[in-house]
């Protein structure tokens, strides 16, 4: 019997139905216990099985074992406010920074006037606002910041790396696409190899976190790399946040299923109350057969940003026992997001002026 390979779509907000099938047919490890015991501190997403998968991670946790020099490298098209889809990548940034790793950031304005149509002005603006948050999340200021536009190593490398790619390479990643986002993909390699380039001190073990979503792109510069003689990239694989209706990832194109590191008390309140839940059709019948938390996108915004694990556990349980409503339990989720967000909205706004020095230089 043939069987469909699954198709990974770097533009979609789509999520993929399985993620072992995708990972075998695309050759992507699982990010094992040994890898993760041999870490010197432990991270929630990884006890969690949220990081769940691997390539070449194995380097870096040598470099953190050896004290050696590695990179992390992420960033942001800057198209709209940060949301917790996308802080959950700064968590893992920040955690990979306090084990060693240099962060490189990038300011994905070129993917963001290809993709959206939208001015380097524009994204020069939104920037900021998504960088203060960056900085309020505990990443580094002395972190190397840039935006794709204004930083020539990747523009020139873009050029130099598109004689080693054809045009039918990047239609099996991306489809059939106008040519800027082929164009922007190009300049997504130059942003991984980046770390590895001279005046970075040349090759060196990097690693980026994202979603399996993005593995076309890695699969493309690891190739890249292999014919620069470069040190092949190394990569994480997050679980996706779904949107608040429980449809696809948390997006900035579905704003009303989005958590915003933004928003206000009464708009979380307003959007928990509405998001998708595990629950039975009513109280009595959840008491006496439990509820489904796998199903629920309170429950996963508790798995992903509480950092107690015993809290975690007891949901789940409490929830599948049938010993705690949705009611109750969206009051305490809406409770401790506000709490958060009361903190890191402070945080942030005294960040905004340098935010603001980072990116005017």
């Amino acid at each position: 019997m043939n069987m469909v390979k699954p198709i990974l779509d770097p533009w979609s907000s789509e999520v993929p139905s399985d993620y072992e099938a995708t990972m075998k047919a695309f050759g992507i490890g699982k990010m094992d216990d040994d890898l993760i015991k041999r870490l010197p501190v432990s991270h929630h997403f990884l006890r969690r099985g949220i990081v769940f998968a691997q390539r070449d991670f194995g380097r870096i946790v040598t470099a953190i074992e050896s004290k050696k020099e590695f990179a992390v490298l992420t960033g942001i098209k800057p198209s709209g406010i940060y949301h917790f889809g996308s802080k959950m990548v700064i968590d893992q940034v920040k955690y990979l920074q306090d084990l060693g790793g240099k962060v490189f950031f990038c300011v994905a304005d070129i993917e963001a006037f290809h993709a959206n149509q939208q001015s380097l002005e524009d994204s020069a603006k939104l920037a900021v606002d998504n960088l203060a948050d960056v900085l309020a999340l505990g990443i580094d200021e002395r972190s190397y910041f840039y935006k794709q536009s204004q930083e020539e190593t990747i523009k020139l490398n873009g050029y130099l790396y598109a004689r080693n790619v054809t045009v039918n390479m990047m239609k099996a990643i991306d489809g059939e696409q106008e040519m800027g986002h082929y164009v922007s993909a190009l300049a997504q390699v130059g942003d991984i190899l980046l770390p590895q380039q001279p005046k970075f001190g040349g090759p060196k073990p990097t690693v980026i976190p994202i979603g399996l979503d993005q593995d076309p792109h890695m699969r493309l510069t690891r190739d890249i790399a292999a014919k620069q003689r470069l040190i092949l990239p190394s990569s994480t694989y997050n679980k996706f946040m779904h949107s608040l209706g429980g449809q696809a990832k948390m997006s900035k194109s579905e704003p009303l299923g989005m958590l915003t590191l933004n928003d206000d008390e009464k708009t979380v309140k307003k959007k928990v109350n509405r998001a998708l839940t595990g629950g039975k059709e009513s109280v009595e019948v959840q008491k006496k057969e439990g509820a489904s938390p796998e199903k629920c996108m309170v429950y996963e915004l508790l798995l992903f940003n509480e950092l107690d694990d015993e809290v975690v556990k007891k949901r789940f349980d409490d929830c599948r026992a049938g010993k705690i409503m949705c009611g109750e339990c969206k009051a305490d989720v809406i409770e401790r997001l506000n709490r958060f967000l009361k903190q890191h909205q402070e945080k942030k706004k005294k960040m905004m002026p340098k935010a603001e020095k980072i990116l005017a230089r």
